[in-house]
């Protein structure tokens, strides 16, 4: 009697140990199994992503006018060129704009900026656009996004837009412009702020 009982304990000790390396086999194979599926996922999602064709640091880029002036020179920390896509990304972009007789009238400078095949620039974050005539009735506009046709020079910003000019400033939702003929248009709540000059 005292053997059977020491056989079946130690028979309940070896149907443990198998019961146990069972539910270790079948955990293992679920996480191995989740594991191939993360990876193979990861995989597909990095041969999905585009990858770019053309990479440069302190790039460069001028446009000119038919006439062979000087419109457009755009200097940037970084670009990165995807053929697939037809556009270009920069880090840091700034643009200074000339008009026909080669001086420059504005200086634009964003977080990063896009450039499709169709020369619309798309700036993005911290976009702020300087006047370097001293004597133009529009001195700075700031916004946080803007798109600038660099053929006809009009630019179209649909988020708030702030603009300095010669004793007020101007605050709007939404803006048209153009560099060359230098004529703003603010749309939707717009609101004017003058500075009251005092004559001596």
């Amino acid at each position: 009697m005292f053997y059977l009982s020491r056989l079946l304990n130690k028979n309940k000790k070896y149907i443990f140990i198998l019961i146990l390396l069972i539910l270790i086999i079948i955990f293992l194979s679920i996480f191995v199994k989740k594991s191939l599926i993360m990876l193979n996922t990861s995989l597909n999602s990095l041969v999905n992503k585009e990858i770019y064709t053309h990479q440069g640091n302190n790039v460069v880029i001028n446009t000119y006018y038919t006439t062979g002036q000087l419109k457009f020179k755009l200097t940037a920390y970084c670009i990165q060129h995807f053929s697939n896509q037809k556009i270009t990304w920069f880090k840091h972009p700034d643009v200074t704009a000339f008009n026909e007789k080669n001086t420059p009238i504005w200086k634009i400078t964003a977080n990063q900026a896009r450039l499709d095949h169709g020369k619309i620039l798309h700036l993005h974050g911290h976009v702020h656009m300087n006047n370097l005539i001293d004597s133009a009735y529009f001195q700075s506009i700031k916004t946080n996004q803007a798109i600038i046709n660099l053929i006809t020079q009009d630019i179209i910003a649909d988020k708030k837009v702030i603009i300095h000019g010669r004793y007020f400033y101007s605050v709007g939702m939404k803006m048209h412009a153009n560099l060359h003929t230098q004529t703003i248009k603010l749309i939707d709540s717009t609101q004017t702020y003058y500075e009251i000059q005092h004559i001596r």
